[in-house]
């Protein structure tokens, strides 16, 4: 029993050891390249009052979508129905925590920085839209990483998290600079 336990540590580490560097890594030049793009904005210290919500609510809604996928796969109830109903709990949970660090930030930027000319509404546009356009790139990633883990025999908890972490991070600068531009943020 305690080969197991051992055996189950070490396997735990070599899973998830990788994966952490390459989240860590990731999310450091998600970071770099994100402050690059928006900097020449005019309205950057709104922006960059988001940023740390929006990357947060990546990993909070994209985690547990993860897992959810993950264990399906696991317990063999991985099918169409199921995997339909975590896609729409997790765009769901994203609309709801969009509007509200929309929200959040429009409130602390009226009493604290006073910057820019960003309406209340360009505020839950910029997250909605940019969520709306992440989450539509990570559902099917982490989806397709979670089914390649499995067949490879690794425990998808492990593997895939650390890796949507980064990849994540990713889509989501991308996305928010994509809705920055198509919004004509100033």
């Amino acid at each position: 029993m305690e080969y197991l336990e051992d055996d189950s540590r070490i396997r735990i580490i070599k899973e998830t050891f990788p994966s952490e560097i390459v989240s860590i890594i990731g999310s450091i030049f998600a970071g770099v390249i994100l402050t690059i793009l928006i900097l020449p904005f005019e309205s950057f210290a709104v922006l960059i009052l988001m940023v740390p919500a929006i990357l947060s609510l990546r990993g909070n809604i994209s985690g547990p979508f993860i897992a959810r996928t993950g264990k399906d796969l696991i317990i063999g109830d991985f099918n169409i129905n199921t995997w339909l109903e975590n896609v729409l709990a997790t765009f769901f949970l994203s609309l709801i925590t969009s509007i509200l660090i929309a929200i959040i930030s429009y409130f602390i930027n009226l009493l604290f920085l006073k910057v820019g000319e960003l309406s209340f509404s360009l505020f839950i546009a910029i997250l909605l839209i940019s969520n709306f356009f992440s989450l539509s790139i990570s559902i099917p990633t982490s989806t397709f990483l979670n089914y390649i883990a499995f067949q490879f025999g690794l425990n998808v908890n492990n593997v895939v998290n650390p890796l949507m972490a980064a990849i994540d991070d990713f889509f989501s600068v991308f996305t928010f600079y994509i809705t920055l531009l198509l919004l004509g943020v100033p």
